[in-house]
């Protein structure tokens, strides 16, 4: 039974359940995503200010701070920055935008570009302040970021002159020196052609095993050892004599990071096809919501998801996480407005004729 309940299956299982349940709570308590936000931004904040938590000091002004979220909390923020802006919370959106800047990964910040545009080109945007309110955020976002760069040292020193003072014997707070980043030559190779070869390599590895049936269980190469020895062994299309890649070069990959390659290497082509059909089947939804607007309150969710559903595609989301938490709450949300508007396209359909003295027939189903 532990087996059963610790399998990723179940656990994808649950966490997107999770979100069914937090949607539903949602739409009950909308104010709370607010609160969650202030939270996060607050200890992300305090994270970057004191070199608490998961942080990474690549130089004396490139920074990343997590607090204990990990680095997919920059991708989750979108969702509830996004939400701010069309909530016309302007006060939230400088929080939310600045805790986006302050942890910093690459990824999830031109995923928020991506979701700002699509702002910008939805149809009938009611929100005439908002690019106003987008440079607002995005002016706090890098001014308090480099602002919290400059006070970081001084931060951690006084705060470990009060920890002295209150008779601790060993410092609170310790400046983080991990991370490195690329100097001179070796930016090109270091930013660009290692990452996108592991990528590539990751992609290769993913369609063989999803083609090859799945590795489902235990048979999954869950670690970096285990992707190596298995690739090594087989070879796949005979790429390792092609391109000459090594057991080296797969330890480098690691793992999956296409979130569809990896969810086919572990069930197989078919489970991967009907998860597609799903995802395919809720974007669509979500942008018909969106360009019948049935209200700013639902848009947020199905941008969100539209653009982690297509553009996401190095970030393993299709996996027990809080990105695939928020994708079950965006969709549940998209699903819910579609429900909704249908229904209240009856009643307002129904009402006019009622209103002109005419009966109202429901329409035949499809047969």
């Amino acid at each position: 039974m532990p087996q059963i309940i610790e399998s990723n299956a179940v656990q994808m299982l649950l966490v997107s359940f999770a979100g069914v349940i937090a949607c539903g709570i949602y739409n009950f308590r909308p104010w709370l995503l607010a609160v969650a936000g202030v939270v996060v931004a607050i200890l992300i904040q305090f994270s970057f200010l004191f070199d608490v938590g998961e942080v990474y000091s690549y130089s004396d002004f490139y920074k990343r701070a997590f607090w204990y979220f990990g680095d997919d909390i920059t991708t989750c923020l979108a969702a509830a920055y996004i939400w701010s802006l069309l909530s016309r919370r302007p006060k939230l959106g400088c929080l939310l935008a600045t805790a986006i800047l302050l942890s910093g990964g690459r990824i999830g910040i031109i995923l928020v570009i991506i979701q700002i545009s699509l702002l910008y080109f939805r149809p009938n945007l009611s929100y005439r302040g908002l690019f106003t309110t987008v440079a607002l955020t995005i002016a706090t976002a890098v001014s308090v970021y480099y602002s919290s760069v400059l006070v970081s040292p001084t931060m951690i020193s006084v705060g470990n002159k009060v920890a002295f003072q209150l008779g601790s014997n060993e410092a609170w707070f310790q400046k983080t020196t991990n991370g490195a980043d690329c100097i001179g030559d070796n930016c090109f190779e270091y930013k660009v052609k290692r990452p996108l070869r592991i990528r590539v390599y990751g992609a290769i590895a993913g369609l063989w095993m999803t083609l090859d049936g799945g590795y489902p269980g235990s048979r999954f190469p869950n670690t970096p050892e285990k992707l190596a020895d298995l690739m090594t062994e087989a070879n796949p299309w005979g790429l390792n004599d092609r391109l000459e890649i090594t057991r080296q070069d797969w330890l480098l990959v690691g793992t999956i990071q296409s979130p569809y390659l990896q969810f086919g290497a572990g069930y197989g082509p078919f489970f991967l096809i009907a998860a597609l059909s799903i995802i395919g089947l809720i974007c669509v939804v979500g942008c018909r919501n969106l360009i019948a607007q049935p209200g700013d309150s639902g848009s947020p969710f199905a941008i969100f998801f539209i653009v982690n559903a297509i553009f996401n595609q190095t970030q393993a989301w299709l996996l027990p996480g809080p990105i695939l938490f928020l994708m079950a709450l965006c969709g549940t949300n998209i699903m819910l407005q579609s429900f909704l508007t249908g229904r209240r396209s009856r009643n307002l359909a129904a009402s006019v004729a009622v209103a002109n003295g005419q009966s109202y027939r429901r329409p035949a189903a499809c047969p």
